[in-house]
């Protein structure tokens, strides 16, 4: 199934205003944890949205309060998403807003183990006949943006489920030669797991501090290397997380932190890492 659009057929529902149908390299697990993570709106989704209050959520779906927009073109709206696991779809609703009353239902259907395809039908009410395709054409555009974005997202998690992480070798050491490490922020990997190796600027002038820490987010894996150091702290791209890569410690009010790193100095000319 490739990424398309289907107009309304004209025995379907008044609402119904077209569809939109993708197959989609995930698992189904996968799907369902990102049809509940409201987080990851306002960051992976940035253009679409522009902050959320969740009310409530759980194995149920949630509820949430959602802006988009700045200043006085603000747009907000409370969105609601039931999931019905046994029928295999979500049902997102409108509850308060510009498009109040709209529903979208995403069913989904497992075609391999890793292979989903997905079919996203879309309700508005009040719209008329002559003009029902082509709000049905919007409501897929936005559709296929928003899964553009996430399946980097589902696919890069479900990369770092499958790689099997044991325990660390408490006597390895890894010495590299700073121009290996250029530039910097450089990825190495020790015990088979990925750290970022960087410097900051220490307090003494002429002086640098070198940080190393994990190149997953604990909280759902996302990619910390891809973000840049901002006055010692590394922010995740999916879920706005922010970490001391000092101390390990979230600065943005969740409960998680790094996990454990190895030590690094320069010694002798070499950037050396070591478990302690």
């Amino acid at each position: 199934m490739k990424h398309e659009f289907v107009p309304a057929s004209s025995d379907s529902r008044l609402d119904h205003v077209g569809s939109y149908r993708r197959r989609l390299p995930v698992s189904l697990d996968r799907m369902y944890e990102n049809a509940l993570d409201w987080q990851h709106l306002p960051h992976l989704h940035g253009s679409s949205f522009g902050s959320i209050d969740c009310a409530s959520a759980g194995g149920w779906g949630w509820r949430a309060t959602v802006s988009s927009g700045d200043g006085e073109a603000a747009v907000v709206s409370e969105l609601e998403l039931r999931l019905d696991r046994d029928a295999r779809r979500w049902i997102t609703r409108n509850l308060t807003g510009p498009n109040a009353g709209a529903e979208i239902w995403t069913h989904v259907f497992v075609v391999a183990d890793r292979v989903l395809d997905i079919v996203v039908d879309f309700f508005v009410p009040n719209v008329s006949a002559d003009a029902r395709e082509k709000v049905g054409r919007a409501y897929a555009k936005a559709y296929e943006v928003l899964y553009d974005e996430d399946v980097d997202m589902m696919t890069g998690r479900q990369n770092q489920l499958d790689v099997r992480l044991d325990g660390v070798d408490e006597s390895e050491v890894l010495r590299l030669d700073p121009r290996a490490l250029s530039p910097l922020p450089a990825l190495v990997t020790m015990s088979g797991r990925r750290f970022v190796v960087d410097r900051l600027e220490a307090v003494e002038p002429n002086d640098t501090e070198w940080v190393v820490y994990p190149a997953q987010c604990p909280h759902q894996l996302g990619p910390l290397d891809e973000s840049p150091l901002h006055e010692g702290t590394v922010r995740c791209p999916w879920h706005g997380y922010v970490f001391d890569v000092r101390t390990g410690e979230c600065v943005s009010g969740s409960h998680c932190r790094l996990g454990r790193v190895p030590a690094v100095r320069e010694s002798e000319g070499r950037v050396e890492l070591r478990w302690l």
